[in-house]
C-alpha cells in the first residue's frame, strides 16, 4: 500500500485532502502541518510520495521542506498551493515535482496524477 505524506497547515483543507485521498483507496495518509515536522515524519515513516502545500505559515515552507527532505531521501513530491506568483513556481520547479496542483483541488486530478505516476500500483 502506498503511504502518503500530506503537508497542509491549514486543517480544514488538510482533513478534505485526506478524505479525497481515502476516498480513491490511499489509506495510509499521513498528515504533517509544517515544514518541521514533515521532515521529522519522513525520516520516521518513509512515505512514497509527499503532497506539500508549499505556504506553511510559520517556520520554513513547503519548497525549503523539500529541498531538505532530498538532501537525505528522493521522494515524488506533489506541490499544492493558493500561490500565482512566478517566483513561486520556479523555485518549486527547481525540486523537479510531479506537478503543481492549484486549489482548490480538483478530486479526480489529484487521484489521476497520483495514478499516472505509479501506473495504477499501490506500492506496498
Amino acid at each position: 500500500m502506498m503511504k502518503i505524506l500530506l503537508v497542509e497547515d491549514e486543517g480544514l483543507v488538510a482533513l478534505y485532502l485526506k478524505k479525497i485521498l481515502v476516498e480513491h483507496g490511499f489509506n495510509d495518509v499521513l498528515v504533517a502541518r509544517n515544514g518541521e515536522e514533515a521532515i521529522s515524519k519522513v525520516d520516521e515513516s518513509s512515505p512514497d510520495l509527499l503532497l506539500m502545500d508549499i505556504r506553511l505559515g510559520k517556520g520554513i515552507n513547503g519548497i525549503e521542506a523539500v529541498k531538505q527532505i532530498n538532501s537525505n531521501k528522493k521522494i515524488p513530491v506533489i506541490y499544492i498551493t493558493a500561490s500565482t506568483d512566478e517566483h513561486t513556481h520556479k523555485e518549486a520547479l527547481d525540486t523537479n515535482p510531479l506537478a503543481i496542483l492549484s486549489k482548490p483541488i480538483e478530486p479526480d486530478e489529484l487521484k489521476d496524477m497520483i495514478d499516472d505516476y505509479f501506473d495504477g500500483y499501490k506500492i506496498n
